[in-house]
């Protein structure tokens, strides 16, 4: 492994990011063999006080919570308390979704990868609902509008969670195991899961058996913990202030008890690295058992495409042939929060990079590290992409516009013989009615450049063969046009 010269182009890369992406405070960790390599924070974790961010500032974790819940599902079936291919009505007999004889077929195991069917919808929204509203663009938003009504009251406990989904109107995207959705409700109902099988709630299950036996003594679910921690970052946001966008300290993180298993673990650099142990050594933080090596081969096995040449395990995102080695990884983004987890078992290298701003591009960052480490320039993409030169020009069947239950509003137009993505909204990013020219790689997928990364857009047909959804951030964003807008 070639370090030298690495860590000053690292940082001369990564106070580029901060200065580009306006965020407050970055924080990178780097293990080899279990032995710390590198660790560093650029930046604050309160820019107003001038507080220094650090590899034990405690901050969220978003969805990289997800491999916790997924873990914890793997000790119960290890225990003989359920099996990952159970009915989820065994333990959740309320669940109810628009299509009986499909929710009898879904499993634990299709929760746990995204592929039960739920299209993205806006019910966990509803039990952070309180930290949400002061941080939503507009009025004339359809998930403010969604939160603001009367008779959609904040979700606190999981029998509130599905008695709201059983009243929402949507359509089951499949059978279960049919397509790959990102869906964080489905994270939740394991929560919920676990706590029915457990005897025990969600957060406390995880913190005996995953948090303490792994040495993660600053991680915790619970916000009432923070002030007890002395080093604490402060989360941030984006707001329009009279047509300037500025970023400002929110003293509201995101809570909800409810889906706290799909993305609300707070934790530390230091911590998340004795987590990433786990899959490295196939179980084990130092002489701490946590997991059976065949429940971490389960847990990272990539069972379902998730986008193209992409693949997701349990909780984890899987790339089988990462320079011959197989990279484990999985971000997270909530307000406040840019996360992101990195191990090459193989290699022996764990990495965590958090951020306290939405949006900061840590992934990018962490395979920075990752290549130069391996002596390659910083900036090699994981995937290379060849033009793909279809037999013929399907453009038009992909035009309409696709619409989400969680806000996601973009059309598909053609623009100079171009095949055209344009963002209707404003509810993740700041770029709305931006237009992202689609460069064909395959059939029915395209790559898209947003923000300096490389985004793949899939486009999913039904049995009649016409296009029926959009696969975008990973999730199956429903067509609700045929004709171009």
């Amino acid at each position: 492994m070639n370090r030298q010269g690495w860590e000053s182009t690292f940082e001369e890369l990564a106070e580029k990011v901060i200065k580009e992406s306006r965020a407050p405070g970055i924080v990178i960790g780097v293990n080899q063999d279990g032995k710390s390599l590198y660790r560093k924070g650029f930046g604050y974790r309160d820019a107003e006080q001038k507080l220094e961010i650090t590899p034990d500032t405690v901050m969220g974790l978003a969805s990289v919570t997800k491999s916790f819940t997924c873990m914890a599902i793997m000790q119960l079936q290890e225990a003989g308390k359920l099996s990952i291919h159970d009915p989820v009505l065994a333990y959740l007999p309320g669940f109810r979704t628009p299509d009986r004889q499909k929710t009898e077929q879904m499993t634990i195991h299709h929760f746990m990868t995204h592929s039960a069917g739920l299209p993205p919808l806006p019910v966990d929204l509803l039990a952070i609902k309180n930290s949400l509203l002061d941080t939503l663009p507009a009025e004339a938003n359809p998930i403010h509008r969604f939160l603001k009504r009367e008779d959609q009251k904040p979700i606190h406990t999981y029998q509130e969670f599905i008695e709201v989904l059983s009243r929402v109107d949507y359509e089951l995207l499949g059978s279960p195991g049919q397509h790959f959705s990102y869906s964080n409700d489905g994270y939740s109902l394991l929560g919920a899961i676990i706590a029915e099988v457990s005897g025990k709630p969600y957060d406390v299950y995880v913190k005996e058996h995953i948090l303490e036996p792994a040495n993660m003594p600053s991680s915790t679910f619970l916000l009432s913990d923070l002030p007890h921690f002395p080093d604490v970052t402060t989360i941030y946001h984006i707001r329009d202030n009279q047509g300037v966008s500025e970023v400002y300290p929110d003293p509201h993180w995101e809570d909800g008890p409810a889906v706290a298993a799909s993305g609300h673990l707070n934790s530390t650099v230091r911590d998340m690295l004795n987590y990433a142990e786990i899959f490295r050594t196939g179980g084990m933080v130092g002489k701490e058992r946590i997991l059976s090596e065949e429940s971490v081969k389960q847990m990272t096995r990539p069972h379902i495409q998730c986008n193209y040449k992409k693949y997701y395990g349990y909780g984890l995102m899987v790339e089988p042939n990462y320079y011959g080695a197989t990279l484990l990884k999985h971000g997270g983004a909530i307000k406040g929060v840019a996360a992101h987890l990195t191990i090459v078992p193989e290699r022996g290298i764990t990495a965590v990079a958090l951020a306290n701003l939405v949006g900061t591009p840590v992934e990018k960052l962490s395979f920075a590290a990752l290549n130069l480490l391996a002596g390659r320039e910083a900036d090699v993409p994981l995937v290379t992409y060849e033009e793909y030169r279809a037999a013929t020009n399907r453009f038009t069947e992909y035009v309409g516009r696709f619409v989400s239950g969680e806000g996601m509003d973009i059309s598909i137009t053609i623009e100079d013989s171009v095949l055209t993505l344009v963002n209707n909204t404003a509810i993740f990013t700041s770029d709305q009615g931006a237009k992202y020219p689609l460069v064909q790689i395959a059939e029915d997928y395209f790559l898209a450049r947003m923000d300096g990364s490389e985004l793949t857009i899939g486009f999913t047909s039904g049995e009649d063969g016409k296009v029926k959804a959009v696969a975008f951030g990973y999730r199956q964003i429903p067509k609700v046009s045929y004709t171009e807008v």
